[in-house]
């Protein structure tokens, strides 16, 4: 078995300690947004910017995610991103795109994010979800809404099956001891 890059244990280590941070009740299916992310997630690593459109400034990740899926057919995801270059908080929730097989952030400019752990979500789910909530967040807290909170629902419950769509990446447990090489 391979190693864990350092890069993956880093974001392994925040997103399991995130994930001991419990919300839920006893009897959810996820105790939290982390270990949501941290079973139904997948690894991917960030890709340099399509530059089919516009990227909006940080800071407003599922907003600019949600117009990106939208205007170009991209698959939503939420989940965590690294960043070593911040210090305090390297790991945050974050959101962004796959499209065409990679990673395509449209709120982080190249070079930042250093390894994602997320969920792809179908289009139909993300749109109900989001209209339902009335925020551009799914399955976590909108910091533009922070009224917005955590989807209770899809943490109790699961989200649906049909709402969490396949890719080609690690899955979350591959964080845990073995590489994508390894697969």
């Amino acid at each position: 078995m391979a190693q864990v890059s350092e890069v993956e244990s880093t974001l392994h280590q925040w997103v399991n300690t995130f994930a001991q941070l419990l919300l839920g009740e006893d009897g959810w299916r996820f105790r939290s947004f982390a270990q949501a992310v941290r079973e139904l997630g997948t690894v991917q690593r960030p890709s340099p910017w399509p530059g089919d459109r516009e990227q909006w400034a940080p800071g407003r990740c599922f907003a600019a995610a949600t117009d990106y899926a939208e205007a170009t057919g991209a698959t939503y995801v939420e989940g965590f991103v690294l960043v070593p270059g911040l210090m305090a908080w390297p790991v945050f929730e974050h959101a962004w795109c796959l499209r065409d097989g990679a990673v395509a952030d449209p709120s982080l400019p190249d070079g930042y994010a250093a390894l994602c752990l997320g969920i792809p979500l179908s289009t139909d789910y993300r749109r109900s979800e989001q209209d339902r909530r009335g925020t551009h967040a799914v399955l976590t807290t909108d910091p533009q809404d922070p009224w917005s909170l955590v989807n209770e629902d899809a943490l109790r419950d699961g989200p649906p099956a049909a709402a969490v769509l396949s890719w080609v990446g690690v899955p979350s447990s591959g964080l845990a001891g073995e590489s994508a090489t390894e697969r």
